[in-house]
């Protein structure tokens, strides 16, 4: 049986292909690695994002909307609601959030403060090997 010069191609595209899954693996976990972020909605629309990983000082964002003002703050790697004007203050508690996955409602202004991405607790265990993720940056 002979090898033609298409059958040399092809076999190279497919291998050729075979790496794009990792690659986009990569790239994913990559992102992922980043750290955690803010992100902010209003009435159901995004609004911002705002890196929490490394994030250093104060900084204020002021939303205005027809609902009402509300002014979310950040400080170093945590974020809460400065200030707002709705009547019931529910948005107030808890007062700054910094892990993946706590919120912040302002319900009568329709604001929505998410903290989201991956960052390792200092007790979380590395599943693949077992380590404490402090135990290696």
């Amino acid at each position: 049986m002979k090898v033609k010069k298409w059958d040399v191609i092809i076999i190279g595209i497919f291998v050729l292909a075979s790496f794009i899954p990792a690659l986009i693996f990569t790239l994913n976990t990559r992102s992922a690695s980043d750290g955690y972020y803010v992100e902010i909605k209003v009435q159901g629309e995004f609004y911002e994002r705002v890196q929490l990983t490394g994030h250093t000082g104060r900084d204020e964002i002021r939303i205005e909307t027809d609902l009402g003002v509300n002014i979310v703050e950040i400080i170093d790697e945590k974020v809460g609601m400065y200030e707002a004007d709705c009547p019931d203050k529910v948005c107030y508690s808890p007062e700054y959030i910094s892990r993946p996955g706590e919120t912040i409602v302002c319900l009568p202004n329709r604001i929505v403060i998410e903290v989201k991405g991956e960052k390792p607790q200092e007790d979380d265990e590395d599943i693949i090997t077992g380590f404490k993720s402090d135990n290696h940056d």
